[in-house]
């Protein structure tokens, strides 16, 4: 009894179907791994080092737009939608996210400012701020590398020690006293009462680790051992980072600077850098001549070294601010607009931004 020989399609078809699951299982497993978007790039940054190979974790604004009233493309809102996890700073970030959040159905939000025990800083008016440069800022101590936070229960005493931090992700509503209308200021908009720049102090940066990687590690056991690694490896990079920061920046601390945005007061009270005022608080929003004339004279005192625009917003303000001195124009980029989403964005962002501080107040 002779059998039947096999046909040369089996074979071929068998190996075809091999080839092309081959090529699919890559992307499968890819796409098994939950979708979290972060909306700006440095706190992108860091859900991405959290996150490396555990999770896929994506940009939601550009690098190159300011969050400030951003307006979303729709294939940023098809991203939003399809996210299973979204990280936020807040609504006094990100305020074009409050309502698209709202229709969140079953995906998992955190917000910085409000579902983490942060160390925040009260909003400041622009204009001329009064002199009081600290030396021993509350959550750096200059020479003291002791960041011993564990992400709870941080000391609020940044100088306002009348205030009641109770953040813990409820209504921030409480009156700071920082808005003193006898001194006649103009007023700009403020998008709540804390400063909504949390990436620009190691500090607060370490707590965030150290706190989203106990989310993630609730959110997804099964991954829990990888963002466990991560988180390690990240906080021993923030704090050879922030060393070596407060060493660049130890020589100009005394030397006062004003700045287009009120963007840095994390990072400068972190270092105990000597900012004598903004010419805005919000970008987006012209200051009165009021408040130009003010800082006008602050400069014409002559110990202002520096005034720093930014380069999403052109630098005409700050040129008729140091008009006629000898203060120097500087830049600094508090989101990283020239940078390259990853695990390394936020590490070049405040290596960027020492580089900006130091560059232009150290000059002779």
């Amino acid at each position: 009894m002779h059998s039947r020989p096999r046909h040369p399609f089996g074979i071929s078809l068998t190996v075809s179907l091999l080839a092309i699951l081959g090529l699919l299982l890559p992307g499968m497993a890819a796409a098994d791994k939950p979708r979290i978007v972060a909306t700006i790039l440095p706190i992108h940054s860091i859900v991405a080092a959290l996150g490396e190979d555990a999770f896929d974790v994506e940009l939601l604004v550009p690098a190159t737009a300011s969050p400030h009233g951003y307006s979303m493309r729709p294939s940023e809102a098809r991203r939003l939608q399809n996210a299973d996890m979204v990280v936020w700073v807040g609504p006094d970030l990100e305020t074009f996210l409050e309502r698209p959040l709202r229709r969140a159905g079953d995906r998992e939000i955190i917000s910085l400012m409000d579902d983490l025990d942060l160390d925040l800083k009260p909003t400041r008016e622009g204009g001329v701020w009064e002199h009081h440069h600290d030396h021993g800022d509350d959550d750096h101590g200059h020479g003291d590398h002791d960041h011993d936070h564990n992400g709870h229960g941080h000391s609020h005493d940044d100088g306002h020690s009348d205030d009641n931090h109770g953040h813990n992700g409820h209504g921030h509503n409480h009156d700071h006293g920082h808005h003193d209308e006898a001194h006649g200021h103009d007023h700009d908009h403020h998008h709540g009462d804390y400063d909504a720049h949390i990436w620009l102090s190691p500090a607060v940066v370490r707590a965030i680790t150290e706190q989203l990687a106990d989310k993630l590690m609730q959110w997804d056991p099964e991954r829990a051992e990888i963002v466990e690694a991560n988180r390690d490896a990240l906080l021993e990079r923030i704090d050879d980072l922030d060393g070596h920061l407060a060493e660049q920046l130890e020589p100009v601390r005394d030397q006062a600077f004003i700045v287009f945005h009120d963007a840095y007061q994390y990072f400068e009270q972190h270092y105990g850098l000597n900012a004598a005022g903004s010419i805005s608080i919000d970008p987006s929003r012209s200051p009165g001549p009021r408040r130009i004339s003010e800082l006008r004279e602050r400069v014409a005192d002559g110990d202002v070294v520096c005034l720093f625009t930014e380069p999403q917003f052109r630098p005409a303000l700050a040129e008729t601010v140091a008009e006629g001195t000898d203060t120097r124009l500087g830049v600094l980029d508090p989101v990283g607009a020239e940078l390259e989403p990853g695990p390394d964005a936020w590490f070049e962002l405040m290596q960027n931004m020492a580089d900006g501080f130091a560059g232009c107040l150290g000059k002779e």
